[in-house]
């Protein structure tokens, strides 16, 4: 049987940041300053040990060199004297011991009498009585370590005539020791208080630069900040107080091919003067700027904080879509005007109905009635038939109704066939298509000296789409035919023309679709439109 048992590392694990940075910054205070007294603690041993060997080592030195000691040394009856000089000489040093033996090694004096007379060392193991040099030596007794310094004795003709042994225990250098340590204890614990405070003071700053705001949340709106920039069609710039750039998305980019991180806004866009933004805290709202030739509308404002500019964003959209835009929304525009102007036509006829029944004339009534539904009716019949989808008959009954307002004749060829419209093709786009291509169709045939006429054909044969439409008017010349479909160009003249053509080419791009232009056998213009299944 599988058991969950609780993960206390979670529970332990701070979630907040004044916890998170005040926990870090004191376990690190704590860890060093604990290290640093690990270290002290054995430095101040080391050093408390070694002063205690050279203690020891001039103690036996001052001992060897008493002019007396070599007389008492060679002089068996005078150790009474020796022994008391040498006790004498251990208290006042505060050592354990002191041992003075001969040439053979054998000890003429000690603390410990019952010794007097004993081997010490043999001559060939110390390298004081063999040598002649003092030397430090450590050994073990039942009391603890003992650290030993030891000195030759010489004679007044320089030879070696004993040795002086000076005994200090370890042990007794450990209390030494205590009162350093307790003192380095003390100001641990002082610095670890002021490390906490520290930590909590770092703390609360981490939080008021960052808004308040826990590491997580900030780790979400990182990720969100980066999810919404890159689904932004638009090219977003973000630069320091400096104006140097410090974020640029993939539209950015690819609209700036040389840009990068840390360059100056200024080489990018030398024709807009940056102080306005980022010494005054002005904005920058639309201004049309021209980049590798394409139209851009650039938008710029200030990021300032505690009354600062820290830095500032720009915003980079094409021209050409913003129109496309507008354009869609004066079809909208001309959509409705359609609309209202049938509304008021029929209002009219219903008028005129209400008189006739009001006067009693029903026989005029009906023909009124039977002439204004005939060619609706057949139409109407005829797109049912022919065009079962809803979106497209509808446009279509509309087109046809405003070619009766305009006083255009509006044909559809009753050999239409457009049965097999896939259901993924965007219909939207499509009646963008033929909207802007029909309306076009009625400004030329109005605008020809022939009666205005304009003529569809629609037929689904195949794998493609194909829609013809021609008008009376006057034609497009040869030579414009090339260009009639860029942004701006057009047959018409005005202000603000140019682009529904535009816009139809754009449009079947993305439709993967094709236009063509042809003259008419009714004498204007001919539009073939192709669009694949």
């Amino acid at each position: 049987m599988k058991h969950d048992f609780p993960d206390f590392s979670k529970k332990l694990k701070p979630k907040k940041l004044l916890d998170s940075v005040a926990l870090v910054v004191v376990t690190l205070v704590v860890v060093q300053l604990l290290s640093l007294g690990v270290i002290f603690s054995r430095m101040i041993y080391d050093i408390v040990e070694h002063q205690t060997e050279k203690r020891a080592l001039q103690a036996a030195k001052y001992i060897a060199l008493i002019p007396e000691l070599q007389k008492v040394v060679q002089n068996a009856d005078e150790f009474g004297i020796l022994q008391s000089l040498a006790e004498r000489i251990r208290l006042e040093s505060e050592a354990i011991f002191v041992v003075i033996t001969d040439r053979q090694g054998i000890q003429v004096s000690n603390t410990d009498r019952q010794q007097i007379g004993s081997q010490y060392v043999k001559p060939g193991e110390s390298r004081a009585l063999r040598y002649g040099r003092p030397y430090l030596s450590k050994a073990l007794s039942s009391d603890g370590a003992i650290i030993s310094g030891n000195t030759p004795v010489f004679d007044a003709e320089l030879n070696i005539v004993g040795m002086v042994s000076v005994g200090y225990l370890v042990e007794n250098v450990r209390p030494i020791t205590q009162g350093y340590l307790e003192k380095e204890l003390f100001y641990i614990w002082i610095f670890i208080t002021l490390g906490l405070a520290v930590a909590i003071l770092i703390a609360r700053g981490v939080k008021r630069a960052t808004f308040g705001l826990e590491p997580q949340e900030i780790a979400n709106l990182f990720q969100e900040r980066e999810a919404i920039i890159a689904s932004i069609r638009e090219g977003i710039i973000a630069t320091d107080e400096h104006g140097q750039l410090s974020l640029l998305n993939q539209t950015a980019q690819e609209m700036l091919s040389s840009s990068r991180k840390g360059q100056e806004i200024s080489e990018l866009f030398p024709e807009i003067d940056f102080s306005q933004v980022l010494h005054r805290g002005e904005s920058i709202l639309s201004r049309e700027i021209s980049i590798q030739g394409t139209e851009m509308i650039f938008n710029m404002v200030p990021i300032s904080h505690d009354n600062q500019i820290r830095g500032a964003v720009a915003t980079l959209r094409c021209k050409d879509e913003i129109d496309l835009i507008g354009k869609e929304l004066s079809q909208v525009q001309s959509y409705s005007d359609m609309l209202r102007a049938q509304t008021h036509e029929y209002n009219n006829r219903l008028h005129a109905i209400v008189g006739m029944v009001q006067m009693e004339a029903y026989d005029e009534v009906l023909d009124f009635i039977s002439e204004e539904t005939t060619g609706h009716r057949l139409l109407v019949r005829l797109l049912t038939e022919t065009v079962p989808d809803p979106t497209l008959s509808s446009f279509l009954i509309g087109k046809y109704m405003h070619a009766s307002e305009m006083k255009v004749e509006f044909n559809i060829d009753p050999e239409c066939q457009m049965l097999d419209i896939p259901d993924n093709l965007n219909r939207h786009q499509l009646v963008t298509v033929l909207g802007n291509i029909i309306n076009n169709a009625f400004d030329a045939a109005l605008a020809g000296e022939r009666p205005p006429r304009v003529d569809l054909f629609m037929t689904d044969f195949g794998n493609d789409l194909i829609f013809e439409i021609a008008d009376s008017g006057a034609g497009i010349p040869q030579e414009m035919r090339d260009t009639v479909f860029v942004r701006g160009i057009s047959t018409k003249n005005g202000e603000k023309r140019g682009y529904g053509l535009y816009l139809v080419n754009n449009t079947l791009k993305a439709l993967r679709g094709g236009i063509s232009i042809q003259t008419a056998d009714i004498g204007g213009a001919l539009f073939v439109i192709e669009i694949p299944k």
